[in-house]
């Protein structure tokens, strides 16, 4: 005989003890928004070397326009804790690169709110969006292959 059993709702507290609504979403702001990430096409890649060991995972994606690249966006996970006093705010960094007639233009996300999904969805959109545009005003100049 099969039986059932909605864990989902328990309320039993205990050592080492995990909902299983917690499973469902995502247990940390942190899990969901590099889920987000990998919803919108970014790739994982190690950037340690490049920012060091409170770096602790990275994404890109590549943007592109008929088969050339406009621009990339990383992101930049940072584990903060102990080491400023709000490190949520501080933990993702998105950064861009936007080629111009003078050279390469950085610009970067600081202190953005991606502690809840619909904010992270939210503003990784409107990142993208001003970055398409920021591209198109810089002169919509490719990078070189």
């Amino acid at each position: 005989m099969f039986q059932q059993t909605n864990q989902s709702n328990s309320t039993t507290q205990g050592e080492n003890f995990l909902f299983i609504k917690d499973l469902q979403t995502g247990s940390t702001h942190s899990h969901i928004f590099r889920n987000i990430l990998i919803e919108f096409g970014y790739t994982k890649f190690d950037a340690k070397s490049i920012k060091g060991d409170i770096c602790y995972d990275a994404y890109f994606k590549d943007f592109k326009s008929r088969d050339e690249l406009k621009f990339t966006i990383f992101c930049y996970c940072y584990e903060l804790k102990g080491i400023v006093e709000d490190p949520e705010l501080l933990e993702f960094e998105l950064e861009c690169q936007i080629e111009t007639e003078r050279g390469v233009i950085g610009i970067q996300s600081v202190q953005w709110n991606f502690t809840n999904r619909v904010d992270a969805k939210t503003n990784l959109e409107y990142f993208q969006a001003k970055m398409d545009l920021i591209w198109t005003s810089f002169g919509a100049k490719s990078f070189p292959k």
